[in-house]
């Protein structure tokens, strides 16, 4: 096919107007021959496998054991709260009894295919979506583990693993928390600055 002719068969064959922005997006149509910009042959392929990888999560996908928020669209025709929800601890063990403060679904009111993006419809609830993710983000991004948020950082006494002295168990207070990846970043340089400081103290 030339370009006129794919275009002309996407918009034939896709009825979804999103689906199909979404796939002229990934078409390459510079050369005379148009192509795809993703693998396509493979992505096929796994589709026809008894438990495709691209379609549910796996353990093999790699274990992340920190803070996580998930969040669904309430009406989404491909991915589903109650179906997702075991497959999504096996890869986020963290998210285990976290519904619905860190599991939670998003556009109750909205029916129709654009309900799977949560972050363009419904247009009104942009921004909120968009604030409680922010909220997220700034309180529980990076946080440690045992920490329920930032604001205990420096304040809760978290344990060292089996470290044992004279009978009693030793730990260190978590350092100030600016940013997570702080080895990259002048996040803590800036925060000294403002502090007048050169160490994190309590309060």
């Amino acid at each position: 096919m030339d370009s006129a002719t794919v275009l002309k068969a996407l918009g034939e064959g896709i009825p979804c107007s999103k689906w199909l922005s979404i796939f002229k997006q990934n078409l390459d149509l510079t050369s005379e021959q148009p192509k795809w910009l993703f693998n396509v042959e493979d992505m096929s392929a796994n589709s026809k496998k008894h438990q495709p990888d691209i379609a549910m999560w796996k353990q093999s996908y790699g274990l992340w054991p920190g803070q996580t928020l998930a969040c669904f669209a309430t009406e989404s025709r491909w991915i589903h709260l109650s179906t997702n929800t075991l497959p999504f601890y096996n890869v986020f063990p963290n998210l285990q009894n976290r519904f619905p403060t860190r599991m939670w679904t998003h556009g109750d009111r909205l029916e129709g295919p654009m309900t799977h993006w949560i972050h363009e419809e419904p247009k009104d609830e942009v921004w909120y979506l968009s604030q409680r993710i922010w909220r997220w983000l700034k309180d529980h991004d990076g946080t440690h583990i045992l920490h329920s948020d930032k604001t205990e950082a420096g304040w809760k006494y978290i344990e060292d693993r089996g470290s044992v002295y004279n009978g009693l168990k030793h730990g260190e207070y978590s350092p100030e928390y600016v940013h997570h990846d702080y080895a990259n970043t002048d996040a803590y340089a800036k925060s000294r600055a403002e502090r007048g400081t050169t160490q994190a103290n309590h309060g």
